[in-house]
């Protein structure tokens, strides 16, 4: 903020730090009027200047070397002088403008580079300019984005048009290009925001703890105010919402929690949670009065607390990691061992500064733990809190390396949380119980070195990354070591703590591996390690290598599967309660005795209040010793109570189990048909040209055409040249991209019929046999229409899955083989179905429906059934969901694969089906413009389709037609919302018996089976199931893809980015937004609270993901 002739002006600082915290914003400006000392800046921050100008000039030399034109704006003068040179320079249309000034209204800032770009009508003629700016860093930053948009929007102004792009001009040299409108509605309403609150500033402002607190100047003042008045943030294990939960109980300090009488329950805080927290307010308050450090032991479950703790080995490993969020995707840059050699603890780091080095000191590290364990077969590998054990996974699934040894050593229990000991064992008077915190016990003195805490290595290893010099590694690297010497201060430390006779942690019981097993897995490792090395030995082809990776594809994509099952199988109660995955607390029901059925027997239990994502037919197992549970057969959320049934001879669920998720993975059809093909890719084979032709991003080939063309010729009809198309396919792949509404069902259906109508013989396949029955009954459907005679088959695992129509394609269910006959012109089913080796190259295509939701793993393993392959989906929709973290691009679906991040197909390499005849005009205009870059446009007929109700029922939500989007305020809601719930209602209730008028000018009357109603959330579905008539449509954007209706309403249902049950990537994924507003004919409302627009985002994909619902709320 700047007093500029007698007011306030702002700059973008001003704007990041209040997205940051308004609490700055309020110290920003009390500072203008009682001016703060602060302190000068050190030498590192003068030198990054430094190295910020150079390279600020070298880009200017570099744009001259290109013979630009260049005008430099003095920097002498007042802004309003530099402001008025630099729309002077503007008019005159240089390419480059250097240092322009700007002042505009509320707003000023100094821009690196104007540059000129022709062909765009403004005020200055047919020309306009784009912002660059120039950036040490490695990659672009969100306040880097934020930065441009304010100077975006200031250069608006001058030109009269929003510029389309912005600019970062990296340390690197690479220039990192952004699509303004893709962050500019979460810019502008960021900007609104920022102004109505400086307008306004609150006469009393008090900060909580945040993100931004790493980052802002204010950091020590607000730490000083907290203490002074006890807030209640300082109490260890305190969340956000439970401060909120206890201020709105009258508890607002430390000393007011710690006096909480024994018993107390405060609502929204679970009864145990109180007692916690209140014990450790006590705790916490006794030190702040007297100084004394105090210690509780607790009492722990079986098995937990000092109970984890392992006999000591002379062989155990203290480990600790540094890693760099700011390097693009992150970056594990030192893994750092502590293990005794000759009687002394020696300090072992691995270092690595980029993402191959970061794969080799990987593999350093895990050898050096695996052959220290062979050495020593009692060793164990502690480390403090989970982020080594969660990096070991993640770095070994990534770089597709060592991914044996981890599971080894996470299978013979070698890693020790030590937090885990500490947070079951101890109650402490420490305000956190990081290992920092408990050195208080251990450690006299406390630590010595330059490095404090991983922030402090985070922002010198950004200084070494930017300025080099080898004595800022030193620094790290002794902060490092003293972090693992520490961890074993903490083992030795909890050790003198433990009570006699607690029994040593020796390893869950686990079903042993036969010899012949574990010769039969070495010997299939070895394959497929020899089979990788022959794919890319002496060929460097990039396709080459993504096959080798894809090699282990799904034994990666079950692991997080199962890891989270044995992460259940661990915790405590108090955690299996508040984690929405599991039922806990299962007591027997006091008067529902057990029932047979059959030979099972079925028990009844209940269980405490608790949000849970179970369902009937579940089969879960057991917490704690991972047995079968058996399985769901009733589950009454209102009444909690649910109904298992156990096989015979299974003993009985003990009293305050949990049901937990079982992991359950079948993929060897699937490896074994990707092994095929690799092995004939190593032999030199080509008998699979369409597969290799996905790999290798091919365009696709067509017999009698010339290469390169689009493939539909301009003003054919999409599906007309779709077909044309297909009958040319020469032994190679089509991507079909069908948008919402665009007729992709219908457009398959056609071609299928063609081809079969020709002699070819089809098979039809996706993800889901919902979608594979619906492609079939409309193929059956037009053959008929056609007189087509001819015999297919549906392979299906269950009943429940089965096409049923008695028609010409039959139902095969279940068998051992593929149920696929000669006879059979086609033949559909998952990708189980035909990555069967019977199958082998049997089909002329093959149609993969939804193909967005297919990773490119299973294209690869049922592509081999067919020598042409037919992409059909969106991209823009729902994608499978990936749970391993995969090497390459090796984790991607295979439109993903193919596209490259384009939001459509381009014409020279699929189909791209124009037109809706689902969505409304006003509808169409944001997806179009928001998903698909402006290419998809609603059919002329759907302007008809309107709705017919009194709108002064609901004037926020109801409208004719359109996009609507209601503010409904709420706190502490994370997946689920009752006042959404019932703000929802109110316009359900004033939909129904209403009227709607379809595309053909038909008007009907609005009933349950016209309104769709949408959650990200299964918790948040249920409770509009109960709040919501009885037949109400109801469910999440995974039930709804391929569905419709003429209203749809949308719950976010949680409160802020604060309250996220997961991350943004997942509650703003662009994709659920375009599916759940796209199944509306008429009107979409979206209900959020309006907080969800002010996320703070450490990403500019974040920013990306936030700017599309701020885009929604624009539109109002």
């Amino acid at each position: 903020m700047l007093n500029y002739q007698g007011r306030t002006i702002f700059s973008a600082s001003d704007l990041v730090n209040f997205m940051g915290c308004s609490h700055a914003t309020v110290l920003d400006s009390r500072n203008l009027v009682t001016p703060t000392t602060f302190a000068p800046d050190d030498e590192t921050a003068v030198l990054l200047q430094e190295k910020g100008f150079e390279h600020e000039r070298a880009y200017l030399q570099r744009l001259r070397d290109e013979g630009r034109t260049i005008v430099e704006i003095p920097a002498d003068g007042t802004l309003e002088e530099r402001a008025q040179a630099t729309r002077q320079a503007m008019r005159e249309g240089p390419d480059v403008i250097y240092q322009g000034a700007f002042l505009a209204g509320r707003w000023h800032g100094y821009s690196d580079f104007l540059l000129k770009v022709d062909g765009i009508d403004s005020s200055l003629g047919s020309f306009a300019y784009e912002v660059a700016d120039t950036k040490l860093a490695r990659s672009a930053k969100p306040k880097h984005l934020m930065q441009l948009c304010v100077y975006a929007g200031m250069l608006a102004a001058v030109q009269g048009v929003i510029p389309p792009r912005m600019h970062v001009v990296l340390g690197t040299g690479v220039i990192e290009t952004f699509r303004t409108d893709s962050v500019l509605h979460y810019f502008t309403f960021a900007r609104r925001r920022f102004e109505a609150f400086v307008d306004a500033l609150p006469a009393a402002s008090s900060g909580d703890p945040c993100s931004h607190c790493t980052f802002c100047r204010w950091a020590d003042h607000c730490d000083a105010e907290w203490e002074a008045a006890d807030h209640l943030s300082i109490v260890a294990g305190m969340g956000r919402s439970q401060v909120v939960a206890l201020r709105e109980a009258g508890i607002n300090d430390i000393g007011a929690l710690a006096a909480l009488p024994s018993g107390t329950r405060i609502p929204g805080i679970q009864p145990g949670t109180v007692a916690k927290l209140s014990a450790q307010a006590r705790l916490q308050a006794h030190y702040r009065r007297t100084g004394e450090r105090l210690l509780e032991l607790l009492t722990a479950a079986p098995g937990r607390g000092f109970a984890r703790l392992p006999q000591p080995s002379e062989g155990d490993m203290f480990f600790d990691m540094e890693g760099d969020p700011l390097f693009d995707g992150g970056l594990e840059y030192l893994f750092g061992i502590v293990a005794m050699d000759g009687g002394v603890d020696r300090f072992h780091p691995f270092w690595c500064h980029d993402r191959d080095g970061e794969k080799l000191a990987f593999e350093q590290a895990v050898d050096f733990m695996t052959a220290r364990i062979a050495l020593y077969p009692g060793a164990h590998i502690y480390h403090y809190a989970s982020y080594e054990e969660t990096a070991l996974k993640r770095l070994a699934m990534y770089h597709g390396t060592r991914e044996n040894e981890v599971d080894d050593i996470l299978r013979g229990n070698r890693l020790v949380d030590l937090y885990k000991v500490v947070a079951e064992s101890v109650r402490t008077s420490e305000p956190r119980y990081s290992i920092k915190n408990m050195e208080a016990f251990y450690l006299p003195g406390g630590r010595q070195g330059e490095v404090k805490t991983a922030g402090d290595s985070i922002v010198i290893y950004e200084r070494w990354r930017r300025l080099g010099g080898d004595q800022l590694l030193r620094e790290i690297a002794d902060y490092n070591e003293v972090d693992c010497r520490s961890t074993r201060g903490c083992r030795d430390w909890l050790l003198s703590l433990r009570p006699p006779g607690t029994p040593w942690f020796t390893g869950h019981t686990v079903t042993p591996v036969t010899p012949e097993k574990t010769v039969e897995r070495q010997e299939a490792e070895e394959r497929t390690r020899r089979l990788a090395e022959a794919l890319v030995a002496g060929n460097d082809e990039p396709w080459r290598q993504l096959l080798a990776d894809l090699l282990e594809f799904h034994r990666r994509e079950a692991k997080p599967t199962w890891w989270a099952m044995f992460a259940h199988r661990d915790m405590d109660h108090d955690a299996l309660l508040e984690d929405a995955e599991c039922i806990a607390g299962l007591q027997p029901h006091p008067t529902i005795r057990p029932w047979m059925d059959k030979r099972s027997t079925v028990h009844a239990f209940t269980f405490p209040a608790q949000d849970f994502k179970m369902r009937v037919g579940d089969k879960p197992v057991r917490s704690g010793s991972l047995d079968p549970a058996g399985e769901i057969m009733s589950l009454d959320e209102k009444a909690r109570i649910v109904e298992l049934k156990l096989g015979p001879g299974k003993p009985p669920i003990v009293p305050g189990s949990a049901l937990i998720p079982k992991a359950l993975v079948d993929d060897e059809i699937l490896r074994g048909a990707i092994h095929r093909y690799a092995e004939d890719v190593a032999r030199g084979g080509a008998r699979y040209p369409a597969v290799t032709s996905i790999l290798r991003q091919d365009r696709p080939r067509f017999m009698g055409r010339p290469p390169n063309q689009a493939v539909v010729p301009e003003g054919m009809d999409a599906t007309t040249g779709m077909v044309e198309a297909l009958r040319a396919l020469d032994d190679s792949y089509l991507l079909v991209q069908g948008p919402p509404g665009a007729g992709k069902t219908y457009s398959s259906a056609q071609a299928i019929v063609a081809l079969l109508a020709a002699g070819k013989r089809i098979g039809v396949a996706s993800n889901s046999h919902k979608a594979i029955n619906n492609l079939l009954k409309e193929v059956e459907t037009m053959a008929v229409v056609r007189g087509l005679r001819c015999q297919g088959m549906k392979k299906s695992s269950r009943e429940d899955q089965v096409l049923g129509t008695g028609s010409w394609i039959e139902d095969v269910i279940g068998g051992s083989g593929s149920g696929v006959l000669s006879r059979h012109r086609l033949a559909a089913g998952t990708a189980w179905l035909f990555a069967r080796e019977e199958l082998d190259q049997a089909f002329d295509y093959l149609f993969v429906d939804e193909a967005g939701q297919v990773s490119l793993a299973n294209v690869v393993a049922m592509g081999m059934a067919a020598r042409n392959i037919v992409l059909v989906g969106d991209q823009m929709q729902l994608s499978q969901p990936i749970k391993g973290t995969h090497p390459g691009g090796s984790g991607q679906s295979a439109l993903d694969h193919l596209l490259e991040g384009h939001a459509t197909v381009p014409a020279g390499q699929g189909v791209f089906l124009p037109i809706t005849r689902r969505m409304h005009p006003d509808l169409c205009r944001f997806i179009s413009e928001a998903m698909y870059d402006g290419r998809l446009e609603a059919d002329p007929s759907t302007a008809n389709q309107r709705v017919e109700v009194d709108v002064s029922k609901d004037p926020e939500a109801l409208a004719p037609a359109g996009l609507r989007f209601v503010e409904v305020e709420h706190a502490g809601c994370t997946q689920q919302s009752e006042e959404e719930a019932a703000r929802l209602d109110v316009t359900y209730r004033a939909l129904l018996g209403g009227h709607w008028t379809d595309r053909n000018a038909e008007r009907h009357c609005i009933g349950v089976d016209d309104i769709l109603v949408v959650s990200p959330y299964n918790m948040q579905v249920d409770l509009l199931k109960r709040v919501l008539p009885e037949e109400a449509r109801v469910g999440t954007v995974d039930k709804f893809q391929g569905q419709e209706a003429a209203i749809v309403l949308v719950s976010m249902a949680t409160s802020s980015g604060d309250d996220l049950p997961r991350n943004i990537e997942f509650l703003y994924s662009r994709n659920r937004l375009n599916v759940a507003v796209s199944r509306a004919r008429c009107l979409a409302v979206i209900y959020a609270n309006p907080l969800l627009l002010e996320i703070p985002c450490s990403t500019i994909k974040q920013i990306e993901l936030v700017n599309n619902l701020c885009w929604v709320n624009s539109l109002l």
